[in-house]
């Protein structure tokens, strides 16, 4: 994660600038304010589950690579890490809003940065992304123009550029709107216990803080794959 947070900050100080100036920072000084993310973010890491020099050479890369294959074709943001709050769905128990922030936003497209190990599968990010279906809703919700949006992943991958181009549009709004609908009867049932996911790379023992207690207490020998 700390890999990612600092791409997303050198490449949101780039952002910046081009909403100030209109063009991007210079590279010298792009990557000049990269190591100085890289520093505020290492240092706050308490343990490392992968070797340091190499996360550091990764995140070096995947900036390089973002700002010379991905930047020049990117056009100047109208929005760059904004957050937004809309409502999303309202009668007479409740109101859902939805929260969050926006890495990049331009005329034509809302796009956000990933920094995974390897690519995303196409398919299932088209399929079944809720991002995508919630950033697209807040942009039309908030300029009250309801045709299609389009959303781009943009994974950076070792030094290589790796995309996934979604469009949603009004009936996947609905469709979350259902699908919230459902959650928020979740959350107000008087459950005792919640229903588990394990279908995310958070379930783990490396990764989730929860897992001698949940799923992780019928595996005392450790992961079973």
């Amino acid at each position: 994660m700390a890999r990612g947070n600092a791409v997303h900050a050198a490449i949101e100080l780039v952002g910046n600038d081009m909403l100030v100036h209109g063009e991007a920072t210079p590279i010298d000084i792009a990557d000049t304010q990269l190591e100085e993310c890289m520093e505020a973010e290492f240092a706050a890491v308490e343990v490392w589950r992968d070797d340091r020099f190499k996360v550091e050479a990764i995140t070096r890369l995947n900036f390089e690579a973002w700002y010379w294959e991905v930047l020049p074709n990117l056009e100047v943001p109208t929005s760059v890490e904004g957050p937004f709050r809309v409502l999303l769905d309202e009668d007479e128990e409740r109101r859902i809003w939805l929260t969050g922030t926006m890495d990049w936003v331009q005329s034509d497209r809302i796009i956000d940065w990933k920094n995974p190990s390897k690519p995303y599968a196409r398919w299932e990010k088209q399929r079944w992304d809720n991002q995508s279906t919630v950033y697209s809703y807040a942009v039309a919700s908030e300029t009250g123009d309801w045709s299609p949006k389009k959303f781009d992943l943009c994974m950076l991958c070792n030094g290589d550029v790796h995309w996934v181009h979604i469009t949603r549009d009004e009936a996947d709004w609905a469709a979350l709107r259902d699908k919230c609908r459902a959650l928020a009867d979740l959350v107000a049932a008087p459950l005792k216990v919640w229903p588990q996911a394990w279908n995310s790379w958070y379930c783990s023992p490396k990764w989730c803080t929860a897992w001698d207690t949940c799923r992780g207490q019928f595996y005392p020998k450790g992961e079973p794959w």
